[in-house]
């Protein structure tokens, strides 16, 4: 015990934490989703150009085909555009555009956490269901996607959907059918056809390993996943192929050429042994719960407690590893289903395992909680400014972990509360303290308010060069800026400006161009944005 550590315990709230773990789990994915969600600009690479699609949506109103700085964007489908959409357009008197569509991870974030929760109630008991959303909250993986406007966030709540779905499926066939066919629904209009394949298949092989599953009931129930499933899968690819033909075909090859290979390079890392590379860092700290429970639970497999989340998890892994696009954050669902998985053989961890995850959580925390305070380092080029209401909150969320952490009673449970609690408490910490130096490294709103100020009055059209979906995608937002780019067929001499993404070696543009304005973020002095003029002839 560390020296005076008694000093801070306090009976009563001791008792409450015991006997009222749901609220303390419902006050913890609270405090963890918010932070990080409003007070900054959308940050590159992928927020800044889903951002720029939703941004498209709410001022031109085409909310069947996404778009990005007018052109158009299919790398998805519009569900989770339209949804963030609807939450900025309601709380634009309120907010900045980019706060406000952001906020709709809140939905999405409580919706996972209530659908896991519901799915652990059904396979392991009311008493133990907090548990899911407390395993999930601490997985390392998630704590920057969840804030962040990326789709894979409604992806993941499709997930969850899908493992209540299949829970409650044993007791009520329709309702749980009729569930997982929503959560199939959700996944491909979320992020595509991956995702819906994979709880596809997790339909079809649960049977083959659980028996529960293949009585007439279950039947009844495989219909209604079909029948909830077919509205979400139809109805937009039909608006989109009756209204552009061409648009529907291109969506089609890239989503599945991005999955199965067409046209697709892998890079040196990305083998079929990926996401398995991911896992024990993406899945920290549910991961080696989880491949306890399966271990310990090995001569019944056939558990629906063990099967349901086992298969999900392994056709989630098999269907990404053998796509052709690897990057960590699509392994995102896949941490619902270890969420459960965690939970059945917890009480069977040995003492001393508890006892040592207890007190590395407390250390591996206080080590970076006190980092973040005590910060020295800044961003290049921002200046800090002291917040005193912001220290205030990081104050108190510091003093609030430390005095949780010495009143939960010893329990296979407590080394994941304290895990959870520090998560929380370092998330918090360092979204109010350091907020302002990471959007200095990856806001372009000064940089594109220095090049409209160097713009000619009456400019014109401008066509651009090599600029990414980010930049495209903020220039559009914050200067107002659509440029006509090189790469989809405009001739460089289509305007009498240019504008150019490069680097500080190369990317300068020689006669008949000449240079008006260079800039870069604060946070990256290699970058360079280049403006230039078409010479007089």
């Amino acid at each position: 015990m560390i020296l005076g550590a008694h000093r801070l315990r306090y009976e009563p709230l001791t008792a409450y934490i015991t006997q009222r773990p749901g609220v303390v789990a419902a006050v913890l994915c609270a405090l963890w989703i918010v932070p990080g969600l409003i007070g900054r600009d959308p940050w590159k690479p992928d927020e800044a150009f889903i951002f720029g699609v939703v941004h498209h949506m709410i001022v031109s109103g085409d909310w069947t085909i996404p778009a990005l700085a007018g052109e158009p964007f299919l790398r998805h489908p519009p569900f989770y555009y339209l949804t963030a959409a609807v939450a900025g357009t309601a709380l634009s008197p309120l907010l900045p555009p980019h706060d406000g569509v952001r906020l709709v991870n809140v939905i999405y974030g409580a919706l996972t956490f209530w659908l896991l929760a519901k799915a652990a109630r059904e396979l392991y008991g009311e008493a133990r269901d907090w548990l899911a959303p407390v395993l999930l909250l601490s997985s390392i993986g998630l704590v920057f996607p969840a804030h962040l406007l990326v789709p894979d966030n409604a992806l993941l709540t499709a997930f969850s959907a899908a493992c209540y779905g299949l829970a409650l499926a044993l007791r009520r066939p329709q309702a749980g059918g009729l569930i997982v066919g929503t959560g199939i629904g959700l996944a491909f209009l979320a992020k595509g056809t991956a995702g819906a394949i994979a709880l596809t298949l997790s339909c079809a092989v649960l049977p083959l390993l659980a028996s529960r599953y293949r009585t007439k009931s279950m039947a009844g129930a495989a219909a209604m996943v079909v029948l909830a499933a077919l509205p979400w899968l139809a109805i937009w690819p039909a608006t989109l192929y009756f209204s552009a033909p061409q648009l529907f075909g291109d969506w089609l090859a890239a989503d599945l050429g991005r999955y199965f290979g067409s046209g697709q390079v892998r890079s040196d890392r990305a083998t079929f042994f990926y996401y398995l590379g991911v896992l024990p860092w993406f899945a920290w700290p549910m991961l080696p719960f989880a491949a306890w429970s399966v271990w310990h639970g090995r001569k019944d497999l056939t558990d629906p407690a063990i099967a349901i989340p086992l298969v999900i998890f392994l056709a989630t892994l098999i269907v990404l590893s053998g796509s052709h696009e690897r990057r960590e954050i699509l392994a995102l669902p896949m941490l619902a289903p270890l969420a459960l998985l965690a939970i059945p053989r917890l009480s069977s961890v040995p003492r001393g395992g508890q006892y040592a995850f207890f007190w590395f959580s407390i250390a591996f925390f206080l080590f970076f909680i006190v980092a973040i305070w005590f910060m020295a380092r800044m961003e290049p080029g921002y200046v800090p400014v002291i917040n005193i209401p912001m220290m205030i909150v990081a104050g108190i969320l510091t003093a609030a972990w430390l005095v949780f952490m010495f009143n939960v009673r010893r329990s296979p449970e407590r080394p994941l509360l304290a895990w959870a609690a520090g998560a929380t408490a370092f998330w918090g910490v360092l979204m109010t303290l350091t907020i302002g130096y990471v959007d200095n490294a990856k806001s372009y709103r000064e940089m594109i308010g220095s090049l409209v100020a160097a713009l000619p009055k009456d400019h014109g059209c401008i066509v651009s060069v090599s600029l990414g979906e980010s930049q495209r995608a903020l220039l559009h937002y914050f200067g107002d800026i659509v440029t006509r780019r090189v790469e989809s067929g405009h001739s460089p001499q289509s305007c009498g400006l240019l504008f150019t993404e490069g680097t500080r070696e190369r990317g300068e543009m020689t006669s008949p161009w000449e240079l008006v304005w260079e800039g870069h973020r604060a946070g990256d002095g290699r970058e360079r944005y280049r403006l230039y003029r078409k010479a007089a002839e």
